[in-house]
């Protein structure tokens, strides 16, 4: 295909066109940089949410409204933005701090011009700009706000539901499927429910209450069935009481429909009340719980009729029903019918069946008078069949004894200072617990099985809260002291169980329940810091163990007496620590003999096949123009000697001593301001006691100019194999 010319001169001048037209440059931007943290001193994680409305930048550059997200990772924000304090008016940032998609707190930037990172002191406003000082929208010839342009606006909106279609006013209210305000529908009678549907209104079904219930069954000892008049539902609602103590369900009894089972441990005893109150199902039309009225009393759906509702004009003769002696506490029968004086003393302790013509069982029962006298008759005597017949003396108790039968017996009255105990089975007297002895006393048994006390030798106090063993007044929580003067010894022994495994023997603890420090079971001493107040002894005193320990973990520390070296263990290997023989300043000398400047002795015990020992030394020189010699000699073997001229001022010196076997070799180097370094060696044999280190000088000249030893050191680095 060739060419088509008059396309390229159509085209060729618009490509020179755009390539001609200027790029708009990007605007400048400041780096917001710094560390956010938590108010608990944590690094603050989480996005930094950045909004902002549009706003004309000082170099004019149009900045569309939107916003970023910068991400805060180990409290550290970087991020670059237009300046908004050389913007337009009403420029700002809105700045949300989120973390796990909850904003934790919002602030507002404004940023300023800045070559260098800001702070975020440095951008930060005291709060949202005030209405009325910021113009929105920054020029009048910028037209109407949009909705974009208000921070938040359109999630407030999305956020509210809308009316839909269907909105009726004066109508109740629902949500429909999309999320919309709808009204509800149906007639004006009818009753909406909580989906939204609407119907006619019906009458609920509620539970009802039953309180303070008698279950039915014989309270003997041996009997466990109760029956309930109605079933509790549910079933946990049961609450059943004995002697006024809440009995456990699957514990003390279980509950099958309206049958109670007593375990056999917990059966109800002959004397014993039981009560019980639970829920039962609500009938349909019936208001559970509600309160009775009108000729009812009580509660649904268990009702009673109320007093006065009904009298003898409202019961036919033929309903059987008729005036027991419960009747005459109450005004539900006429006046007409009201017992004589001697129908009402019959009554008392009555029997028989109540009839038509029997309604107040007097004389109509053979066992009955209208006038019965009790007879008198002992307590304990023959007349009641379930007594063991006794002549009763002073201070006498009846109690129960025996199952086949059980009687009521007489208990006699038990010695002076003697108490009335139980033994799980019968009553008998037994020492009381209370002596009458001194407060503060800690009762306990003698040897004799007596109940007895040692208050100066055990005691506690109650209102301090101290407890003393072997001391009649203690002076803290616990104090032990033997205050015997002939044989008192005071010993605290505190020995680990037979299953102890790794339970520390002894914990101190604040008092939030957090460890200080605790004696570990294999002897060990936890704490976090141990202080010593010394006085006269040394505060740290260890004997030291033959070999190294093993095993060994990361940070022990010990003393080796054979190597006479304090080692520690880290990393993975055995560390001895360097031991500071000596250290001194010594004397000065004018003397034209060598003298003796300085010693050290090392002993013998320290030297050891490959122990190293460092020697340091330095010496100065008083004068100008005398020259001088010096030498340093360990036993009888010199290790270092040489001669300096007067204009020497001072000379420092190095060497190191090596045991191998039986040997001794080392190493030696000196020298001065003036003196050229000198390095050498030697050996000789060890010495069989301690090693004496001199150093020694001499002037070579009468002369008043002295040479004298500032510092002699010697450090021993103790032997140590890591393989």
């Amino acid at each position: 295909m060739y060419p088509n010319p008059r396309w390229a001169r159509r085209v060729l001048p618009l490509a020179w066109l755009v390539c001609s037209l200027p790029l708009a440059a990007q605007p400048s931007l400041t780096t917001i940089e710094d560390t956010v943290f938590r108010a608990d001193g944590q690094r603050f994680d989480g996005v930094a949410l950045i909004e902002w409305r549009s706003f004309l930048a000082s170099d004019s550059s149009s900045i569309a409204a939107y916003g970023k997200n910068s991400r805060i990772i180990n409290g550290v924000l970087k991020v670059s933005l237009v300046p908004t304090t050389t913007a337009s008016v009403g420029a700002y940032y809105v700045v949300k701090y989120s973390n796990n998609g909850r904003v934790l707190f919002t602030e507002y930037w404004a940023v300023s011009p800045s070559a260098t990172s800001l702070k975020l002191k440095d951008v930060r406003l005291v709060g949202p700009p005030i209405a009325g000082s910021v113009v929105y929208p920054p020029a009048a010839n910028a037209g109407p706000v949009q909705m974009g342009d208000v921070i938040g606006l359109d999630e407030e909106l999305a956020a509210r539901p809308r009316k839909s279609l269907g909105f009726i006013p004066s109508r109740a209210a629902v949500i429909n499927s999309n999320g919309e305000i709808d009204a509800a529908a149906g007639d004006p009678t009818d009753c909406l429910h909580v989906n939204g549907s609407t119907g006619p209104c019906s009458a609920s079904s509620a539970p009802g209450f039953v309180d303070a219930e008698l279950p039915a069954g014989e309270l003997n000892g041996s009997n466990a069935v109760f029956t309930l008049a109605n079933a509790p539902n549910p079933p946990g609602s049961l609450q059943l009481y004995r002697n006024g103590v809440l009995q456990k369900h699957g514990f003390d009894f279980d509950l099958s429909g309206n049958t109670i089972t007593f375990q056999s441990d917990a059966l109800p005893q002959s004397g014993d009340a039981l009560v019980a109150s639970y829920r039962i199902a609500g009938a349909s039309g019936m208001t559970g719980g509600s309160e009775a009225s009108g000729a009812l009393t009580g509660f649904f759906p268990s009702p009673s009729i109320a007093p006065g509702a009904i009298s003898d004009q409202h019961i036919s003769p033929n309903a059987g029903i008729v005036e027991s002696k419960l009747a005459l506490n109450f005004p539900t029968h006429s006046n007409a019918n009201d017992p004589t004086a001697d129908q009402k003393a019959a009554l008392s302790g009555s029997a028989g069946y109540p009839s038509n013509t029997n309604r107040f069982i007097t004389d109509q029962d053979s066992r009955l008078t209208n006038s019965r006298t009790p007879t008198a008759h002992p307590l304990l005597g023959s007349s009641h069949y379930d007594t063991n017949p006794a002549t009763v003396s002073r201070g006498d108790l009846i109690v129960g004894v025996g199952t086949s039968p059980a009687l009521w017996t007489r208990l006699p009255l038990g010695a002076p200072n003697r108490c009335l105990t139980s033994n799980g089975s019968d009553a008998l007297w037994n020492a009381c617990l209370f002596t009458g002895f001194p407060p503060g006393s800690v009762p306990f048994v003698d040897a004799s099985g007596n109940l007895a006390h040692n208050s100066s030798r055990f005691s506690w106090d109650n209102v301090q809260r101290r407890l003393g063993v072997g001391v009649a007044s203690p002076t803290s929580t616990l104090t032990v002291y033997d205050s015997s003067v002939i044989d008192g010894i005071t010993t605290l022994e505190v020995r680990a169980g037979e299953g102890q495994s790794s339970a520390p023997l002894q914990r101190w603890r604040t008092v939030a329940g957090a460890d200080v420090a605790r004696l570990e079971a294999d002897g060990k001493l936890l704490a976090a810091s141990v202080r010593a107040a010394s006085n006269g002894q040394a505060p740290w005193q260890q004997d030291g163990m033959p070999a190294d320990p093993s095993p060994l973990h990361e940070g022990d520390a010990w003393l080796n007496a054979t190597e006479m070296a304090r080692k520690s263990f880290e990393a993975g290997q055995k560390h001895p620590s360097p031991q500071v023989i000596c250290s001194i300043a010594g004397a000065g000398t004018s003397s034209l003999t060598m003298t003796s400047l300085g010693q050290c002795r090392i002993p013998a015990s320290m030297v050891l096949s490959g122990d190293r020992f460092r020697i340091d030394y330095e010496l100065s020189h008083e004068g100008t123009s005398t020259s001088f010699s010096y030498s340093l000699s360990l036993g009888g073997a010199v290790l270092t000697a040489r001669s300096a001229s007067g204009a020497e001022t001072m000379i420092s010196g190095r060497s190191d001593v090596i045991r191998a076997a039986s040997t001794l070799y080392w190493g030696w180097q000196s020298w001065g301001t003036s003196l050229s370094v000198l390095a050498g060696g030697g050996s000789t044999s060890a010495p069989a006691g301690d090693i004496i280190v001199t150093v020694e000088g001499q002037m070579t000249s009468t002369t008043s100019e002295t040479v004298t030893l500032r510092g002699l050191t010697i450090v021993r680095l103790p032997a140590q194999t890591n393989p």
